[in-house]
């Protein structure tokens, strides 16, 4: 039986040949196979348990800011959180699911007062990508704000308390095979003045640094502990370069833009080049933030 009749038995909706260039920030990338969007802890849970059962690879997505998929696309089935995007406040404690838009909690923490989360500002992120990613900046991390994790793992929702997660720096250190389904944050309470402040000012320094107006999937590689990436990219003497329609950007080195219709072949061979000019240059062997996915 083809997978789509099988979805549909079961009432669940999936879309064939999905090009997946639509749901990144870099909008580049080839095309999956089967795409899902469910709308709900029980369509996820048994869409991925079909796939599983046919064995078909599992791939999946959130927000699309750090990722960089390849122009043969994606085999198997793409499962897309960004349907599953609710959150609800219980006094200074936060509540949301994976696919819930970061620029959304911010507004609606900015308009309830409620303050911790304002170092995300300018991040086109999910909060489950946000979880994965350790994201952070102006020296706080989300590990710093989290109090639970619900992953769905092995055919079963689990919760981490964040003590039991070894997280690191762009790490959550959960278990490999896990999906974020849902995170607790506690912030705390403050004036909607102070937290719009707040996000004002990391959003203007971010502004400043970063080329936030242009197609990009965020930082491409992680700082090495002697430098910034950026900064090491920069002084390789790669600032600007170009490779078709993608480019390292010139406002800051540790992003690669798509200056309109790039390939990810394109864009790989630029992150390729940044890696063994700075290894030439100083030693240093650059590590991807970015995540890949797909086929050349």
């Amino acid at each position: 039986m083809k997978l789509k009749s099988l979805f549909a038995q079961e009432g669940l909706r999936i879309v064939e040949k999905e090009p997946l260039a639509r749901h990144t920030t870099l909008r580049v990338g080839g095309v999956a196979d089967f795409f899902f969007a469910p709308e709900n802890y029980f369509e996820l849970l048994r869409g991925v348990t079909l796939a599983e059962e046919m064995g078909l690879p599992l791939t999946f997505l959130g927000g699309g800011s750090n990722l960089l998929v390849r122009d043969g696309g994606v085999r198997g089935l793409v499962v897309s959180l960004r349907a599953m995007r609710s959150f609800s406040r219980e006094g200074d404690l936060l509540e949301a699911e994976a696919g819930a838009f970061v620029p959304e909690i911010l507004s609606f923490c900015a308009t309830c007062g409620l303050s911790g989360l304002e170092f995300l500002a300018g991040v086109p992120a999910t909060i489950g990508g946000a979880v994965v990613m350790n994201a952070g900046a102006f020296g706080q991390e989300m590990k710093d704000v989290l109090t639970e994790v619900t992953v769905l793992e092995n055919g079963a929702f689990r919760t981490f308390k964040v003590e039991e997660l070894p997280f690191s720096y762009r790490s959550w250190g959960g278990p490999e095979k896990a999906l974020v389904v849902k995170a607790k944050l506690r912030l705390f309470s403050s004036s909607p003045e102070e937290v719009r402040g707040k996000m004002s000012r990391f959003l203007a320094q971010r502004k400043h640094k970063q080329p936030l107006r242009q197609q990009t999937a965020g930082c491409v590689f992680k700082n090495p502990a002697e430098a910034p990436a950026g900064y090491l990219i920069e002084k390789a003497g790669l600032k600007g370069c170009v490779c078709g329609q993608a480019a390292i950007s010139r406002k800051h080195a540790n992003f690669i833009v798509n200056l309109g219709g790039a390939r990810a072949s394109e864009v790989l061979s630029l992150m390729d080049r940044a890696k063994e000019e700075v290894f030439k240059a100083f030693g240093i062997e650059l590590s991807e933030e970015v995540r890949v996915v797909g086929e050349a």
